[in-house]
């Protein structure tokens, strides 16, 4: 009987010290340190009581943007301003986080990575560097996000911070002119101010009988008049004649002003960096002002359904160039992106809208590399996945797989072009390949 008693106290005793450690009797932190103090008991049992419901201690150490049961990434993009275009709708920047959307729904579906569903902080900087530059802060600060996915033409007034800070930036826009030299920013797309030029863009407004080029690009904007600039040394390198170097506000574009520049700079076509909807708004004010340009040409943004649903016939024969497949190919590639998009980007899934791709492949690039930085993914070991990821195509969805290794500056100038229909409601394919341009070496 009293070998009995005695055992039945050492339990008593062993289930009273369970009791205590659960409401703060020897508690430890999640990291196994000693909690100082008495503690708060019930933060000490809630601890306990997580761990035990996750089966064990978090196996990872305390990082940004990664916890238990989370991975946390970050979104910066331009949405448009207050004053901005909005008679032809849209907002490219919506599309791209759409495409984002469905990317990570997709994902998440499956499971997250290593069973962490992904989610993400969004800020928009309107195009403006000082709030691109606040946008980051507020990322990889308060946000705490693992990595960036970026869709800005603002992106230079954050882009020295997030270097410093070794923070992990997928851009699917790349205004940065100084982007090829950050080592933490990787894009599916090679910069398009980068030098030297490609003679890419002049040779297809020559072969479609262009010889005087006006370039278009946002006043406030390096990047874009980083791009204008590489489009002017382009359109020398296939023969043809800068006639005027044009700047638009961020805002509501000045038709009137812009018409008459164009007049007196005697200019027979137009290539323009702007956003889409400054992009059809130009387009609609060349049409009504009879000016009888011989091409437009616009960058991969204006490849945009809803534009043109806005724009009407006016837009007809209008081209756009692309540095991904179009939609029109119709590969099982893009059969995934709209099953995604219809699940969980609804608003984007039913037209053909390039900047949801954009968001599409940005995000799935920093999948990508988060699948490869292991079951404990920091900052440093995300870029390093990506430093080390040799070969990438989006799935199909790439014109040509690039070697992200290598950094921005080794991926080929080389687009597809796309011509509006008479309708003004569809594109067409121009060529059956992707055409790439020479190398342009001097002026």
């Amino acid at each position: 009987m009293r070998r009995h008693r005695r055992s039945r106290a050492a339990a008593t005793a062993l289930f009273t010290c369970v009791l205590l450690a659960a409401t703060g009797c020897g508690t430890h932190n999640t990291d196994g340190t000693p909690r100082s103090g008495g503690g708060d008991t019930t933060t000490a049992g809630s601890s306990l009581l997580d761990q035990v419901a996750h089966g064990g201690p978090n196996p990872c150490p305390t990082t940004p943007g990664v916890d238990r049961d989370t991975i946390r990434l970050g979104m910066v993009y331009s949405g448009p301003p207050s004053n901005g275009p909005g008679a032809l709708g849209g907002d490219p920047s919506a599309l791209f986080r759409a495409g984002v959307d469905a990317r990570l729904g997709e994902q998440n579906a499956r499971g997250g990575i290593n069973g962490r569903r992904l989610t993400y902080q969004l800020e928009d900087d309107h195009g403006v560097p000082t709030r691109n530059a606040v946008a980051g802060r507020t990322l990889t600060g308060p946000g705490d996000a693992l990595g960036i996915v970026q869709f800005s033409s603002a992106s230079a007034g954050g882009a020295p911070a997030l270097a410093a800070a070794g923070v992990p930036v997928v851009d699917g826009q790349v205004s940065d002119p100084g982007a090829a030299s950050r080592p933490n920013v990787f894009s599916y797309s090679r910069p398009m101010g980068l030098t030297p030029a490609s003679s890419g863009w002049g040779d297809f407004l020559y072969s479609r009988g262009a010889r005087r080029v006006a370039t278009v690009a946002v006043q406030l904007s390096d990047g874009t008049q980083a791009m204008a600039g590489a489009a002017q040394a382009s359109a020398r390198a296939a023969g043809m004649r800068v006639a005027a170097a044009l700047l638009v506000p961020p805002g509501s574009l000045d038709a009137d002003q812009f018409i008459e520049q164009i007049r007196a700079a005697d200019a027979d076509s137009v290539l323009a960096f702007v956003p889409a909807p400054t992009f059809y708004a130009i387009v609609t004010a060349a049409r009504n002002a009879s000016l009888g340009l011989t091409a437009i040409l616009g960058d991969q943004t204006t490849y945009s359904q809803g534009e043109l649903a806005a724009a009407g016939a006016k837009a007809a024969n209008v081209y756009s160039f692309v540095d991904y497949a179009p939609f029109e190919l119709a590969t099982p590639a893009h059969r995934r992106v709209r099953t995604a998009l219809a699940t969980y980007a609804p608003q984007a899934a039913t037209l053909t809208e390039g900047n949801a791709l954009i968001g599409w492949i940005s995000a799935d690039l920093m999948l990508a590399g988060v699948s490869a930085a292991g079951r404990c993914p920091t900052r440093a070991a995300l870029l390093a996945a990506l430093h080390h990821l040799d070969r990438y195509d989006a799935g199909g969805l790439l014109l040509t797989p690039i070697n992200p290794s290598k950094g921005l500056a080794a991926a080929t100038a080389c687009y597809d072009y796309l011509r509006v229909n008479k309708d003004g409601a569809t594109f067409t394919p121009v060529n059956t390949t992707p055409r790439c341009g020479r190398t342009v070496t001097t002026e």
